[in-house]
């Protein structure tokens, strides 16, 4: 049992000291502004695009419903000036 936990605790602080070394190896850190100028361009545009895209799809969303919703809610608000209809049989109404 207590190698089993020193053997985890070992595993994970190899993974943590891994984990923190990647971006150094990889040298992709878009915010220490060291790297390639063409990466730095490639993180802004996928910064402003990522930052973008919810909006769009919320506004697209919105667009969606307000186009849809017209013909639905049309005569909601009008009043109604037709005479109301006689009740059926099936309506409960006896039968002559």
């Amino acid at each position: 049992m207590r190698r089993r936990r020193l053997f985890a605790a070992l595993l994970a602080a190899g993974l943590a000291g891994i984990l923190v070394s990647l971006p150094a190896i990889a040298a992709a850190c878009p915010v220490c502004g060291v790297g390639n100028g063409r990466n730095k361009m490639a993180f802004f545009i996928t910064t402003i695009f990522l930052s973008l895209l919810p909006l769009a799809f919320i506004g697209g969303l919105m667009l969606w419903i307000a186009r849809n919703s017209r013909s639905f809610i049309a005569g909601e608000f009008r009043e109604s000036d037709d005479a109301p209809v006689a009740a059926g049989p099936e309506d409960g109404a006896p039968r002559s």
